[in-house]
This record gives C-alpha cells, structure tokens and sequence, in this order.
C-alpha cells in the first residue's frame, strides 16, 4: 500500500533495538518439606514460568525506531554498510575469484602497437591505483579491481581479427569484434558471455605527431556478473604521458571529426581517462555527476571525469573522483569483492511501502523492503530532463547527482536528496545487494518554483510497491 507524503520527522533512540522481558513472581515454598521435594517444585515452577509466565501477559518484543543521525555522514554510511557485508560473506571456494579479462585485438594483417603488454600493463595498474585510493578514501579500506596476471605483468588475451586493417573494422564494429572474441575465448575454456571484458582495439595508425582512431569506444554492462567495454589504443598512450610535458609535445587527432591539437597529457587524460571511464559502465556504472558538497573533490568519474583523469599530477585542475554511490556499487561487485557467493541468484527485491515528502529544501524518500539477499544501500539518481531530451538515461543522464541511504536491520532506507532544480525529474531507486546485484524503479516529479508536484510520483508508487 503507498502511504501518504506526510513530511518525515526524525526519531533519535541510542540503541537499534530492545526487547521487554516477563515479569517474574514472587513463589514462595512450604518449609516442611523435604529439600528433594522443593527442588522438584521448583524446576517445576520455573518452567511454567518459562512457557507461561506469572499469570499475566508478557511483554512483547518492542523494537525501537533506528536512530538514522548515527548514520548522517558518509563515514558513517561506510561503516554501516561494511559491518552488514562482514556479517554476510562467507568464504567460497567453490566459487573463487572472478577478475577482469582484458583482451587485446588487432586486424589480422597488423601486428599489436609497440609497447602495448608494457603500457597496457601500466595502464591498468594506474586505475586499479585508483580505485584504491578512492575505496581507502570514502572508508572502505583496500578494496580494488581484481586483475589476470601472468608472471606478475598484465594477462592480455591477444585476438587477431579474421579481416584486414582495409576498413573492414571502424567505430561501428564494436559487435563483429565481439563475436570474433568469443570464439577465441571459448577455445581457452572462456564463457565470454558470463565475463567483464576490457577490449582494447588495436585500431589507430600514427605517423609521426598524427593520430588517426577508427576503434569502438563505449561500454556497457548487462549486470554485476557480465559486462564489456571497448577502448582504444595508440602509440602515444603512456602513464607517463599523464605528467607534465616540459616539451610542450603537441598531437593531432583525429576520432569522430577533423584533426584537432591535443597537448600530449590532453591525449593521455581523454583516452587512458576514457578507458575507466568506459570500464565503469561495463561494471555496470551508469553516469552521475558530483553534488555540491562532492564537486570539492573535483569531477565525478563516471561524469566528465575521463577529461579530468590525473589533471591533479599536473596541477591543472583537480582530476576526477568516485562518488560515494559508486564506490557502494564497486564495493559489492564481484570483481573488487573477492568474492561470486549467490553472484548468480535473484535479490527478489519487494519495495513494500515508499513515501515521498518535501522538507528543508530536501525531497525525502522513506520505505521497506523485503529480500533474499540482503540489501546494503539504496541510491537515488535524480536526474533532471535537459531542454529537448527525449528520455532519460543511457547519453541524457551525465547531470543525474546521487544521493544513499543504508538499509537498517527492520528493512528500512530514508534517502534526502538536494540540489534541487525547477524542471522535470526521473528518481531512479537503485537498491545495492551483498551479492553485486542492482534493481531498479523509476518515480517522477515535477519542480517549479522550488517546490515539487509530487501527483505523478504518487502513480508510480501505487504501481511499485508489494505491500
């Protein structure tokens, strides 16, 4: 049943929970009796006691509401949702590890680009750094993307294309590459389709300071369990092109128009910031945008973050972060959990009550759930429809800022989103859980003159919740 947009108050208790106890009689025993027979009466009285009590009516277990101002601050959310995930996992041999498998392709008449084991190895080393840094920094310790390693460099699964470098192979090819990579991995043994694939594309040419791309760039992942993304790579492409370039070394490349001037830290930041970038979104990241109080950090990865990447170690800017939403997403997924335990099972997730309201600038989302795996966090993307969108997500989404709730021990979230803004908006609830699995709903509001119209927001919840 859909209850009421009342405004929400707060309720602070110390303790999660209490439970009332029975209240016990006074008995009193005959003293002529043997010690042997007040003994039997006594373990006798005790147990009826036990089953019955004194005559009247013990209190029932009272549970106390959740004290949500210990969970206000992000490090408090981190440390909520970490205890909920030490209690659920167990270890899973039969499972094992997962990690990403990063294959290298190339058309069949040209070799792999110089270099590319060494600067790929590099590459991947510099974001699994990090995803460190940021999963250390928002209070999740030293959690990272599990890569193949084969004698401690990077395990690249090279794969020659069945056509030549003659335009059989260009941006659009991103689906016959595929399915030329699947068969070469299902001779080593690999189900590429229950895999996350990084795919480098060996689909550039360069001649001296001129850079020509024709590779597939984007990504996309179906769940936590499987995902792919394609990326590109070039000659030029190196960690230490990140650094400041005393040179002042100045490309030009050509993608998707004419030749424009790239500085050489310009190319390394878009194309090695656009390869996590687009890794993100085959983890099953969609994009997001930092909020107010996140933008201090500087731009969110999964925004423009693949054009902001390592801008810090060039004193240009402050380079790109992980939201906190994310780092929630990443923290679950199998290849930063260690961890495939129910990887494969349904959350059956049943919202059983939502309500909306409108407080001190905020718009309150409060419900319940119910679930067979247990859900640490819900997150809302509030996501505002731009002049001329035709829909909401997949390109239209980058301005979506999020906003998380844990999910206490009655089942209970309270989401408070701000930075609000006149206009039409999507919430998209994304319930996490333990086992990396996501499930989506959708409500929509209207703002004008900075406050919601919550009528249609009310149909949406009347068709979501499973009281």
């Amino acid at each position: 049943m859909a209850l009421s947009a009342a405004n929400a108050s707060l309720q602070h208790v110390d303790p999660d929970h209490m439970s009332g106890t029975p209240a016990t009689p006074h008995v009193s025993y005959c003293q002529r009796r043997t010690n042997t027979d007040r003994a039997l009466e006594a373990l006798l009285i005790c147990c009826l006691i036990a089953l019955c009590g004194d005559g009247t009516t013990a209190a029932a277990p009272t549970t106390l509401p959740f004290d949500w101002s210990t969970v206000d601050s992000q490090p408090e959310q981190a440390a909520h949702i970490l205890r909920q995930l030490r209690a659920w996992r167990k270890p899973d041999p039969a499972r094992g590890k997962k990690y990403l498998r990063v294959v290298y392709f190339h058309p069949q008449d040209r070799q792999p680009l110089k270099g590319h084991i060494d600067r790929w190895h590099h590459i991947m080393a510099d974001i699994r750094q990090f995803y460190r840094d940021e999963m250390r920094t928002l209070g999740y310790g030293d959690v990272t993307l599990a890569l193949e390693q084969d004698q401690g460099k990077l395990k690249l699964h090279q794969v020659r294309g069945t056509a030549n470098d003659d335009g059989s192979y260009s941006y659009r090819s991103g689906n016959r590459i595929y399915n030329e990579i699947v068969k070469v991995l299902a001779q080593k043994g690999i189900d590429a389709q229950r895999e996350t694939l990084l795919i480098v594309c060996g689909l550039s040419r360069t001649e001296d300071k001129k850079v020509t791309i024709y590779s597939p760039y984007y990504g996309m992942g179906a769940d936590h369990t499987k995902g792919i993304c394609f990326v590109a790579d070039s000659d030029w492409l190196t960690i230490a092109g990140l650094k400041p370039d005393p040179q002042g070394l100045v490309l030009q490349v050509k993608e998707h128009r004419g030749y424009e001037p790239f500085s050489l830290a310009r190319f390394n930041t878009t194309y090695i910031g656009g390869t996590i970038h687009e890794l993100g979104h085959g983890l099953s990241l969609p994009h997001n945008h930092a909020t107010q109080g996140e933008a201090k950090r500087g731009t969110a990865l999964m925004g423009a973050g693949n054009y902001t990447y390592r801008q810090e170690w060039r004193q240009e800017g402050k380079g790109s972060f992980l939201t906190h939403a994310h780092a929630i997403r990443l923290l679950v997924h199998p290849l930063f959990s260690g961890t495939a335990q129910q990887a494969d099972q349904s959350p059956d997730l049943q919202l059983t009550s939502l309500r909306v309201s409108f407080d001190d600038n905020h718009i309150h989302v409060r419900g319940t759930l119910r679930a067979k795996i247990p859900a640490v966090a819900m997150i809302a993307y509030n996501d505002r429809e731009n002049p001329g969108q035709q829909r909401y997500q997949v390109n239209n989404d980058y301005d979506a800022t999020t906003w998380s709730s844990v999910v206490n021990s009655q089942q209970e979230f309270w989401i408070r989103v701000g930075d609000l803004q006149d206009g039409n908006h999507q919430l998209r609830l994304v319930c996490v859980h333990a086992n990396g699995s996501a499930v989506t709903h959708r409500l929509h509001y209207t703002m004008t003159d900075g406050i919601p119209d919550f009528d249609r927001t009310q149909r949406d919840i009347a068709n979501t919740t499973t009281p």
